[in-house]
Order: C-alpha cells, then structure tokens, then sequence
C-alpha cells in the first residue's frame, strides 16, 4: 500500500497527482472513517485557497463526501486557519481544506481536519490511506446522499480574532500598516481586520488570483525584495507578507529591513507570556534559543519538537501549552485555532505595537541577540540515512547530539542542525550563535560532516 500523507496533509500537481479523482476517493475515505466511528450523519467544513484548481478540487472532495452520506458547509476561499476555526465554531465532524500553502501555482493539495480543528491524527490518516487505496467506501443510499449549505465565515473569523486583542489601544495609535498577502486566501482577511483594528493600511498584491503573479508565495526574504523597498518608502510603521493559505505572517520594519520569523514569534510570546503568568511554549528544535530566553523571563517551561506546524499544535493539545510556533513566521494560539494563524500573529503584533509606543525595530532590537545562518544541499538517495551519519560521527567527536528531528549539534552558545526536508530531495543546515563568526564556525561544521556523510 502507498503513503498518501505528508507532515500535515497530502499536495502535488494539481490535475496530474491532486486530480479530481484523487480528491473524490479522499473525501469518499474520509466521510467513510467518520461514519464507521458512529457518526450517522457526519458534518464537515470545507474550504480552500485561491488557486486555480482551487474549486475544481473542492467541488470533487464535496462529491466524495456527499457520496458516502456527510452534509457539508462549504465556505468557499478562506484561510487554512479559518476553515480551522470554523471546523470547531460549527460543531463539525471534521474539515477538509484544499491548498498547497507556500509552493507555486501548479501546486495543490488537501488538509484533513479534527473537529477541534487541528490537523487529522496520524492514526486516523492510517485509517482513511487504508480506505483510499482499497476504495473500501460506505456509499450511501440514494435517499441518505448528504447536502450542501454555503456559509460566509470571513466576518465572523474577523469578529473572534478582533475579541483576543486591545482594540481601543490600537485605533489610539493608528498604525500605519502595509499588506502584502501574495494574491492568496489573506487578501479576503487581513487587509479588513487591519482596517476594523483602526489601523491605516495600504495593499500590494491583495486581489484573489491563483496564479500568484506577484510573486511566489513563499513569504521569505528572497521573494519579498520589492515589498521591502515599498514598505520603506511609504515610511510604514512595518510591513507584512503572508503565503499563499495565510497561515503564516512575515514582517519588514519600517526601515525596509526583514525580521526572522523568530523573533516575531519571540515578541508575541513575551507579551502572551506575561499575560497568562508563564505556562508551556511549544517550538521546534529548529527555532532560536531566544524563545528559551524568553520563557525563562516569564518562568515558563520550553518543549521542543520535531519541525512541522501540526506537530507543535499536537504538542500545545496533549500538554495543555499556552503558545506554540515556529522559525518561518507561523505562531499558534491554542486558545484560538490549534494550528498557525497569520492573521491572529498580526493583530497580537500591532496591540504589542500600539501599546508599546515604541517603533517596530526598536521593538525587535531589544531582544535578546542571536545570530542565524541557513543554507542547503541538493541530495538524492536516503537522506534519513546521511543525516544519521552526520550525528553518527558528531558523536565520535565528543559533540552532544539531539536527534529529535535532524542532527543538532550543541554547544554552550548555539548550535547547527543537519535535517533532511520532508518534501523536497534537500537537506538544510541551519546555525546559530551569539556572534556572526561562531555561527559562521558552526555552519562550517555542519556542512563538513554532511559532505563526509555524502562522501
């Protein structure tokens, strides 16, 4: 039997890998695991991105579900943690979402819901690839097909972030706020949320358009050159830049210059910290030691995980965390959406903004200083396999070793990780250090034991 699931969902080509079929057996699979756990008649809520295929593969999974007897709520385009929220907000059995977040246009794919609206458990993807791939589905009679209602879920998304954050202290200050939301999901969210936060706002590439003319949606600093520029001329208290599914935000300071995607989640988590007394933080074993500085402000604990959204949000689920996140700009409020949420990150960034009556980049210049360096390699073959034998030898160096996820060898002022994509034939190296030269020293490191490992 094949593997259909990924870290968090399944996505590829859309109408050569994520056909109609495809996305019809899921949806056959997936309305057959709800039914069989007891539930008659299963509600699930289904949205998707602004892409191309965007509705030709929403239409066909509705199909599925419906074949097998589930109602559905279709929400139309909405962001990924919208149709999260709404999973949840309308008591649904699960939900379904079609995106391929970050990757290009031709991309497509499918998320699978909890009712709480956290990714799909591993052991129920188990179940619903087992289902797939033996078309093992419950078809219903001709008298129990289920039904379609459509429900617009944008302004009451709004309406719950706008709940979680200091409205009055926002529409006080009026930030001056530029949006770049990629031609995704966002332009139907983030944009109005600003505006009904009271602050000043103007739009880049903020029209739904699957083809992402722009620019590619992957919100790094690479593609958002341009954006950077704008957000500086326009003398903008900062910037932000989303993906395509809008479940991450990205920020530019009022100076053009791009913040890591760390260190806004170190800012949000200082203020929600502070305000919960302390608790759990969740983050990934790639994210920055500034998040342990953090934490040991406010005497909370840290966990780290294995990279992926879906892991943090499962961790932040199972012990009770009070804030999760991780190094590309994805921040999780588990009281909100058990899952990343690009817009809810941006209004907590503005109140910490208004409230502060400081500028963005002295906001992010007061944090605790870390220096980080990323690089890849392009690798065929097992790449499991070679990062082994990265921690393998790191080991017979004397170096301690954590193999949660990758190879991340540490030291007393930072660390390198040696990790191996889940998707893509790469192995990443990133470091980090209190100096450019020890983080520089410790890349060095990384990538010698992975050529030795490759050789």
């Amino acid at each position: 039997m094949g593997k259909l699931f990924g870290t968090f969902g399944v996505r590829g080509i859309a109408n050569e890998k994520i056909t109609p079929e495809f996305a019809m057996k899921i949806g056959m699979a997936f309305g057959t695991l709800l039914k069989r756990e007891g539930r008659k008649k299963p509600l699930v809520v289904v949205g998707r991105d602004t892409r191309v295929s965007g509705e030709m593969l929403k239409e066909a999974l509705i199909s599925g579900l419906l074949s097998v007897g589930c109602d559905v709520i279709d929400v139309g385009i909405a962001p990924t943690p919208a149709v999260q929220w709404a999973t949840k907000h309308f008591n649904a059995d699960g939900g379904a979402v079609i995106t391929a977040s970050h990757n290009p246009p031709e991309y497509n794919g499918i998320k699978l819901l909890e009712p709480n609206g956290m990714g799909l458990k591993k052991e129920r993807e188990a179940i619903v690839e087992e289902l797939f791939f033996k078309e093992d589905f419950d078809r219903a009679k001709w008298y129990e097909i289920g039904e379609v209602r459509r429900e617009d879920i944008i302004k009451p998304y709004i309406e719950a972030i706008k709940s979680k954050v200091d409205v009055e202290a926002i529409k006080k200050r009026k930030p001056f706020v530029v949006v770049d939301t990629s031609n995704g999901a966002g332009s139907l969210t983030l944009p109005y949320l600003l505006r009904e936060l009271g602050c000043k706002v103007i739009t880049v590439n903020a029209q739904p358009d699957g083809y992402f003319p722009a620019r590619n949606p992957e919100p790094n600093e690479e593609n958002l050159k341009e954006f950077m520029e704008i957000v500086k001329a326009l003398g903008a208290d900062f910037g932000v830049a989303q993906d395509g599914d809008a479940d991450r935000a990205v920020f530019i300071d009022e100076n053009g210059r791009f913040i890591q995607g760390d260190k806004t989640f170190a800012l949000v988590a200082d203020a929600v910290l502070k305000e919960k007394g302390g608790g759990l933080l969740v983050t990934t074993v790639a994210t920055s030691n500034l998040l342990d500085d953090i934490a040991k402000k406010h005497g909370a604990k840290v966990m780290r995980t294995k990279v992926g959204d879906l892991i943090v949000a499962r961790a932040l689920y199972e012990n009770n965390g009070t804030i999760g996140g991780e190094e590309n700009g994805g921040v999780i409020f588990p009281e909100h959406v058990l899952g990343r949420d690009g817009a809810m990150t941006v209004a907590k960034v503005v109140e910490i903004f208004a409230k502060s009556g400081k500028k963005f980049s002295e906001l992010i210049d007061e944090l605790p200083k870390y220096y980080q360096i990323k690089t890849k390699r392009h690798v065929e073959g097992d790449r499991h396999a070679i990062v082994n034998k990265v921690a393998e030898m790191a080991r017979e160096r004397g170096y301690t070793v954590d193999t949660t996820d990758g190879a991340k060898i540490i030291f007393e002022d930072g660390w390198v990780l040696v990790r191996a994509s889940g998707t893509e034939p790469i192995i990443r190296i990133f470091s980090e250090a209190k100096s450019k030269e020890k983080a520089q020293e410790y890349l060095n490191l990384g990538i010698e034991l992975l050529e030795k490992a490759l050789s």
